[in-house]
């Protein structure tokens, strides 16, 4: 069987959703999924992440596991700042690299790279690579991400 033929456990949010809730049972089709279907649900998840808004206040210092929770889910607002600044697009680049190392544990050795394009663009596009690791097998990835200045909005190409 082919490694992206082998049939692999759905993470346990994707067991957890109900995608037809008028059904009363899970067909054990949803519960195993191809390595297509996984980079699908990897896609979906990392979009999700990439466009939540998260708190933007600084966390306490005596409260430093907060930063570690769900309180933290998604990235800082970027709206306000000028996207055609390298410095912002920097910063931007390390938050969406930190954001799905914390949240996303199925990438590692993760690396996060804004293509190079003109400097009077206000959209931009980024390369995710990364390291897909699903027991028992890890595949090399790379995504290709637009972020949508005008709408604060990623999509990644699929």
């Amino acid at each position: 069987m082919k490694e992206n033929q082998q049939i692999l456990q759905a993470s346990l949010l994707d067991r957890l959703l109900d995608n037809d809730p008028g059904v009363s049972y899970e067909p054990v089709q949803y519960r195993l999924l191809s390595i297509g279907q996984i980079k699908a649900s990897v896609i979906r998840d990392l979009e999700n992440l990439l466009n939540t808004r998260r708190q933007i206040l600084p966390t306490p210092a005596q409260y430093g596991e907060v930063n570690n929770s769900l309180f933290m889910y998604g990235l800082r607002d970027f709206t306000a700042q000028n996207p055609k600044s390298v410095p912002v697009r920097q910063q931007l680049r390390h938050d969406v690299e930190k954001t799905i190392l914390r949240f996303e544990p199925r990438l590692r050795n993760l690396t996060v790279q804004i293509e190079t394009q003109a400097q009077n663009q206000q959209n931009f596009r980024f390369r995710i690579t990364g390291l897909l690791v699903i027991e028992p097998i890890s595949e090399p990835i790379t995504f290709d991400t637009y972020f949508d200045a005008n709408r604060s909005e990623f999509t990644i190409s699929k």
